[in-house]
Parts: structure tokens; sequence; C-alpha cells
């Protein structure tokens, strides 16, 4: 696995469920055929809630 990750998605903490916003990003993975523990992270940056995805995760998102 390539150890870049892509930025996919930023909420304020006071706005977002982190558990939800993690949810929707790995069923987004699943549906892709890709494992969403190896392909998405979430991290708390600054006040917000940031998502990443892996290149493969983003290749097949991006040509869906």
């Amino acid at each position: 696995m390539d150890s870049e990750w892509i930025f996919a998605e930023k909420l304020p903490v006071d706005d977002a469920d982190p558990k939800a916003l993690l949810t929707k990003w790995a069923n987004v993975a699943e549906d892709m055929a890709l494992v969403p523990a190896l392909n998405v992270r979430m991290r708390a940056e600054g006040g917000y809630f940031v998502v990443e995805v892996s290149p493969e995760l983003f290749e097949v998102f991006r040509n869906a």
C-alpha cells in the first residue's frame, strides 16, 4: 500500500459526528470492494475532522 493519503473531506468538530463521518467513508470503500481500514483514515486537526483516503480509493472513486 502506498503511504500517501489524499484529502477527501473536512468538517468542523462542533458540527460533525465523527463516527457517522468515518462510517460514510468506510461504506464508500466497501462499495468499491476495498478494505475500509486500509483505505480510509480520519484525524482531528485544528478544530476539524479531516478524512483522507488511499490513492487506490481515490482512483476508483474518481473514475466511477
